[in-house]
């Protein structure tokens, strides 16, 4: 009869589980582990158990001696510490966000200066046509410095639209690093001043190309950057941007902040982060 009322305390989706791993235990004369299941006490509350046995072959205390344990409240702060850890990640995204839309400001002088650029060679071309005769090789460098700008413009909308939409096809095309870490570093730098953090770079000259997602590599170093500015947004400081090549032709490039880091002794306290590059765009951290 108690053998009955046990296995009617067991929460129904968890008793196929406990009843096949005693009954095989019972059967290979085994011990026995369920690290978790549940039971149904009479007023409804939902307790979570572990038990173990040991098969006792002497059979003096019984075939299986063992232990079943309340592990409620370790489970239940278990979910606690699962529900604050995603709120803190929730909350790193909302805050990243929040950063993210006071930056959408930044490019707007990088779009109004080709477009301003445009109106006036549009203005230009015109005065060359109405001359008498038209001037057409000058009509002609305006035009083209019309169709120059306007991709520009079109080059900067399209690049802020791939870096902010999620689910970006992969696409990967030979890039310069250097001219990547200076867009981002435009892009950035109001925000690091405003903080007055200075950014500066020393890149290697004759860096060479490399094959990439464009966009991957700039949230890279948006993201690093941005953890860089946030880590010093209190102090101030220094925020700084190498490259080199080593004698394999892998491409290093680091980013580093004068922040105060992580507490001393600390096993994953940094200062600095590099990136290898090698010539095909692989990455490592």
């Amino acid at each position: 009869m108690a053998v009955e009322r046990f296995w009617k305390t067991i929460h129904p989706e968890d008793e196929p589980l406990v009843r096949a791993v005693l009954t095989n235990a019972l059967h290979a004369r085994i011990d026995y582990d369920i690290r978790e299941f549940r039971i149904c006490l009479p007023d409804g509350t939902i307790r979570f158990l572990r038990t173990i046995g040991h098969h006792n072959p002497t059979g003096k205390m019984g075939e299986y001696v063992g232990i079943t344990m309340d592990i409620t409240e370790r489970k239940h702060a278990e979910a606690e510490r699962e529900r604050l850890r995603q709120l803190e990640a929730d909350l790193a995204r909302v805050n990243r966000v929040n950063m993210m839309g006071e930056l959408a400001a930044a490019p707007a002088h990088e779009i109004k200066q080709p477009i301003t650029a445009s109106i006036t060679s549009a203005g230009a071309l015109l005065r060359w046509l109405a001359h008498d005769p038209p001037e057409l090789d000058r009509a002609r460098a305006a035009a083209s410095r019309i169709e120059q700008d306007a991709n520009r413009a079109a080059n900067v909308i399209d690049s802020l639209r791939s870096f902010y939409k999620t689910g970006t096809p992969t696409e990967r095309r030979i890039i310069d690093v250097k001219e990547i870490i200076e867009e981002m570093t435009g892009l950035l730098r109001g925000e690091a001043g405003r903080h007055a953090i200075t950014i500066y770079s020393e890149l290697e000259a004759d860096s060479p190309n490399i094959l990439v997602n464009p966009v991957q590599l700039q949230q890279i170093f948006m993201n690093l950057m941005l953890n860089a500015i946030e880590a010093m947004k209190d102090t101030g400081g220094h925020l700084a941007i190498r490259s080199r090549v080593n004698p394999e032709g892998r491409l290093f490039v680091s980013i580093s902040d004068t922040g105060i880091g992580l507490p001393a002794g600390s096993p994953n306290r940094f200062s600095s982060l590099s990136i290898r590059l090698n010539h095909r765009g692989r990455a490592w951290v």
